[in-house]
C-alpha cells in the first residue's frame, strides 16, 4: 500500500530541475588524470532535493587528460568506455546528506579551473567536480536556497553546512532530567531561558558526561553524551548575547614547520642529585631551581624521592622554607586538617536530612572510593584501611572547599598522593595543591575544559593540519573525545606508576604552561594514519582513543611532546600570537616574566 502511494505521489509530482550546469567535469579517480565531461544539477523530487552529476550524453564531448607539464589534451573514448566509466562516478545525493564541501580556486595567473568536492555526513566524499565553462557561484547560490552554509573560519577553502533544525536541541534537552520544559521556553524566550534553564543544564556535564567517560562505558554511550554536550554548547552559544569566545582565536593557516629535533629522555632524578640543590638549612637555592625542575621534567623522580619532592612540586612546602620552618607550619596545618575532618564526622543523620548538598557529595565520595584503583595492591581487598584514608581525605576536602565540593574524577587525583605520602595530613595538603592546579576542570560551567579543547584544536591545526581537517570533516574538531585525557590528566591512559612519572613531569612546569596539551597532540599525531586511513567517524575515534588506554608508553609520548614543543619554538616568528602564548615563547614569554617578576609558588598559574 505504502509503495503504491509513493508511486502515485511520484507520478503526480514530477521532478523539477532547479539548475543544470553543463561543462562540469568529474575526475575519474583519485590517482587519475582523466576528467569526464558532464552535467551538475539540483533537482526537486517528491522525496527531497538532490544534487546530481551525470556524464554528458553529447557524443562529441571529449574527455580531458592533464599531462605532466600541467597542460591538457583531449582524449577520445569509445561509447562503451564512456558509459561504464561515467556510471562509476555518477552520483545522486540528498542535500540533507551533505556535510560540507571544499572549493579550490586556481591561483591568480595560473591555468586550471575552479573545483568543488562534496563531503557527506558519513565521512565519505564524491569525486572532485571541475567547472570548465563557468564559476561555482551559480551552483552555490542555488544550493543556499535549501541549506544554510558558512565558510570555515579555520580553512578558507571549506564550506560547512549549518544544521539549524531544532530537533537536535529537542533531543538533547529531552534526555536531561528535570529539564523537559526548557525547549518550549527557549522557543518562546531564548534569552530569559539562557539565564534560568541553563543553570540546570550545566550540571549535565558533571552528572552524566564525566561519569560516562570515567566509568568505562562503551564508545556508543560516550558518543551520545558527547553529542549532547556539543548540542548544549551550540545552543548556549546561540543564546549568549555576548560571546566570550568571539574574536578570541586568530585564523590559523598552514605553516611550514622545521623537522622535529631528536629528543632523549634522561634517568630519573636520584636523591643524591636532588639534595645537591639543597642548602644546609633545608631550603633550596633559588638560582638553581629552574635547573632542578628541568631535571625533573627530563627524567622524572626516583620512587624513593617522591614523598619529599612532591610536597615541593605541589606547593605544600615552599622552596624557600627551612626544615624547621616547614615542620612548624606542618604542625599548624595538621591541626587545621583534623578540625575540618571532625566537622564532617560530627554531622548526624538527623542533620543530613536538612543538608542535601552534603549528603549528595558524601554519596559520590563513597561510590568513587569503592572503585578507585582497586587493581593496585595498595588499594586491593575488602576492609582496606587505605580506602578509609582516601575517603577521609576527600570528605575533608569537601569541607575545605564546599563551593566546589566533590566531583567524580577527584579521587583519581588523590589516590596516587596517598600511595606516595602514606599519611592523611600530607596527602590532604598535597591534594589541595593539586586541586589549585586542576580545580577549573571540575567547575560546573566547564569553561576551562572548553578552553583547553579549543587550544588543543588550535595546536593540532598547526602541528598536523591534515588531521585537523579530517576531524573537522567528521564533526569531531571540538576535540571532546580527548575529554577524559584532560579531565584527569591521563590517569586512565597509563599505568599507576607511569601516571606518577607523567604527573611529576607536568608539575615541574617545564617547558611551558600547556605541556599537557602537547602530550595530547603527540598522541593524536601518532594515531593520524590509523584514524584517517580507516575513515573513523566520532564513534570509531572514541573507541580507538579509549582502546589506547594502558597501551601508551609514557617516555615515548613525553619525548614526542617535547620534540613538538621545540619544533614550534623554532618557528615562533611564524606562529600566531595565541599559540606563542600557550607555549610561553617569544614575546609572550618576555611579557609574562616582566609582568610578574616576584611570582611565588603559591601564585603559580594553572597548568
Amino acid at each position: 500500500m505504502d509503495s503504491d502511494l509513493d508511486s502515485m505521489v511520484r507520478s503526480i509530482v514530477p521532478d523539477k530541475t532547479v539548475v543544470s550546469i553543463t561543462g562540469v567535469a568529474a575526475k575519474l579517480g583519485e590517482d587519475s588524470r582523466e576528467y569526464i565531461p558532464g552535467i551538475l544539477s539540483i533537482t526537486e523530487k517528491s522525496i527531497g532535493v538532490f544534487i546530481e552529476w551525470r556524464p554528458s550524453e553529447d557524443p562529441d564531448a571529449s574527455w580531458v587528460m592533464t599531462t605532466d607539464d600541467g597542460n591538457s589534451e583531449m582524449v577520445d573514448r569509445s561509447p562503451v568506455e564512456k558509459r561504464n566509466c561515467g556510471a562509476r562516478v555518477a552520483f545522486s545525493m540528498d542535500v540533507n546528506d551533505l556535510s560540507s564541501f571544499r572549493i579550490e580556486e586556481p591561483k591568480r595567473g595560473a591555468s586550471g579551473f575552479p573545483s568543488i568536492r562534496l563531503i557527506c555526513r558519513d565521512g565519505s566524499s564524491q569525486v572532485p567536480l571541475f567547472f570548465r565553462d563557468s564559476t561555482t557561484g551559480e551552483f552555490i547560490d542555488r544550493l543556499q536556497g535549501y541549506i544554510t552554509l558558512r565558510r570555515s573560519h579555520r580553512d578558507a577553502t571549506l564550506v560547512v553546512v549549518v544544521d539549524q533544525k531544532s530537533e537536535a536541541l529537542a533531543k538533547s534537552v529531552s534526555m536531561l532530567d528535570e529539564n523537559g520544559d526548557i525547549l518550549s521556553r527557549f522557543m518562546q524566550n531564548p534569552y530569559m531561558t539562557a539565564m534560568t534553564g541553563f543553570s540546570k543544564i550545566t550540571s549535565f556535564v558533571q552528572d552524566q558526561v564525566i561519569p560516562s567517560v570515567l566509568n568505562d562505558t562503551d564508545a556508543v554511550t560516550q558518543e551520545e553524551k558527547i553529542r549532547l554536550m556539543r548540542e548544549l554548547r551550540l545552543a548556549e552559544e546561540h543564546m549568549r548575547v555576548h560571546s566570550d569566545a568571539a574574536g578570541e582565536f586568530e585564523v590559523v593557516t598552514q605553516l611550514d614547520l622545521p623537522p622535529r629535533p631528536e629528543i632523549y629522555r634522561e634517568l630519573p632524578v636520584s636523591k643524591e642529585l636532588w639534595h645537591s640543590f639543597k642548602l644546609s638549612n633545608g631550603s633550596y637555592d633559588p638560582l638553581k631551581l629552574h635547573h632542578l625542575k628541568m631535571n625533573v621534567f627530563r627524567g622524572g623522580l626516583n620512587a624513593e624521592l617522591r614523598k619529599e619532592a612532591w610536597k615541593l612540586l605541589l606547593g605544600y612546602r615552599q622552596w624557600h622554607e627551612t626544615d624547621s620552618e616547614f615542620e612548624k607550619r606542618r604542625t599548624e596545618l595538621a591541626k587545621q586538617y583534623h578540625n575540618m575532618k571532625s566537622q564532617w564526622m560530627a554531622i548526624t543523620e538527623d542533620q543530613e536530612k536538612r543538608f542535601s548538598k552534603f549528603v549528595k557529595r558524601k554519596s559520590l565520595v563513597e561510590k568513587d572510593v569503592a572503585r578507585t584503583d582497586r587493581t593496585v595492591p595498595f588499594f586491593q581487598g575488602e576492609d582496606n584501611v587505605n580506602l578509609v584514608h582516601l575517603h577521609n581525605v576527600l570528605m575533608t576536602y569537601v569541607m575545605y572547599n564546599f563551593d566546589l565540593g566533590y566531583v567524580q574524577g577527584m579521587s583519581d587525583f588523590a589516590s596516587p598522593l596517598l600511595f606516595v605520602m602514606k599519611d592523611e595530613v600530607d596527602t590532604f595538603w598535597c591534594f589541595v595543591g593539586l586541586m589549585e592546579m586542576t580545580h577549573k576542570n571540575f567547575e560546573k560551567d566547564q569553561a576551562f575544559i572548553k578552553l583547553q579543547m579549543n587550544q588543543l584544536r588550535d595546536l593540532v591545526m598547526i602541528v598536523n593540519p591534515k588531521l585537523a581537517n579530517y576531524l573537522e570533516s567528521e564533526k569531531s574538531d571540538d576535540m571532546y573525545f580527548c575529554f577524559r585525557w584532560v579531565l584527569v590528566w591521563f590517569k586512565r591512559e597509563f599505568s599507576f606508576l607511569d601516571t606518577c612519572k607523567l604527573w611529576e613531569v607536568l608539575w615541574s612546569g617545564q617547558p611551558c604552561p600547556r605541556f599537557l596539551l602537547l602530550i595530547c597532540v603527540a598522541i593524536l599525531d601518532s594515531q593520524t594514519n590509523i584514524i584517517i586511513d580507516n575513515q573513523f567517524g566520532l564513534t570509531e575515534i572514541l573507541k580507538h582513543i579509549n582502546d589506547l588506554s594502558l597501551h601508551l608508553k609514557v617516555d615515548e609520548i613525553l619525548t614526542a611532546a617535547e620534540a613538538i614543543f621545540h619544533q614550534l619554538s623554532a618557528s615562533q616568528d611564524k606562529l600566531p600570537a595565541h599559540i606563542c602564548q600557550y607555549l610561553n615563547i617569544g614575546e609572550s614569554a618576555v611579557s609574562s616574566s616582566s609582568s610578574s617578576p616576584s611570582k611565588t609558588d603559591s601564585q603559580r598559574e594553572d597548568l
